[in-house]
């Protein structure tokens, strides 16, 4: 009898008393060629959220945009006809870090920096003028310590800040079907 106490009260432990606690969720609506993504759940230490989307569940996943944490929804319009796209949420967690170091030249400017990160996934190079809000401006592999940054005539002076970054778990993968023409 104390047997089947002690595994009744285990049952309970795993399974959390019967409530069921949601976690980072994706939902995608189509409205005729457009996809709006809703989510709920994104950890409260996000820096970014990361949108991407694929045309194969398995991948290669591209970079829609880099969102705010408080941030819900998103739209991916004008999507090709009879397409499925596959769509998934990344957090991820980047400590603020030092302005880079400078040098422009006419086409670019050259963007350096340490390393200061051990166990980074990448780095998010941040955008910052005036009071524009911030904005990713490069998405980089890990241990990079310098960048070439292609300047466009609308760019205004601006600071750069590398931020190692550190993926979350993402959203589990949703999809939706665009109609054919």
């Amino acid at each position: 009898m104390r047997l089947l106490g002690l595994g009744l009260a285990a049952l309970l432990v795993l399974t959390g008393c019967g409530q069921h606690q949601k976690g980072f969720e994706l939902s995608a609506n189509l409205v005729t060629d457009d996809v709006t993504l809703n989510w709920s759940g994104a950890p409260t230490d996000a820096a970014y959220l990361m949108v991407e989307y694929a045309t194969e569940e398995a991948g290669p996943y591209i970079i829609l945009d880099f969102l705010s944490p408080s941030q819900q929804t998103f739209e991916h319009p004008d999507l090709m006809p009879g397409t499925t796209f596959y769509y998934r949420v990344t957090p991820l967690t980047a400590p603020t870090g030092e302005p880079a170091k400078a040098q422009p030249h006419k086409e670019d400017i050259q963007l350096t920096w340490p390393d200061t990160s051990t166990n980074e996934d990448g780095y998010l190079l941040e955008r910052r003028t005036g009071a524009q809000p911030v904005q990713v401006a490069a998405y980089l592999d890990p241990n990079t310590t310098s960048f070439d940054l292609p300047l466009l005539p609308t760019d205004k002076p601006a600071t750069y800040y590398p931020r190692p970054f550190r993926r979350g778990t993402p959203t589990p993968i949703t999809h939706e079907t665009t109609p054919p023409e």
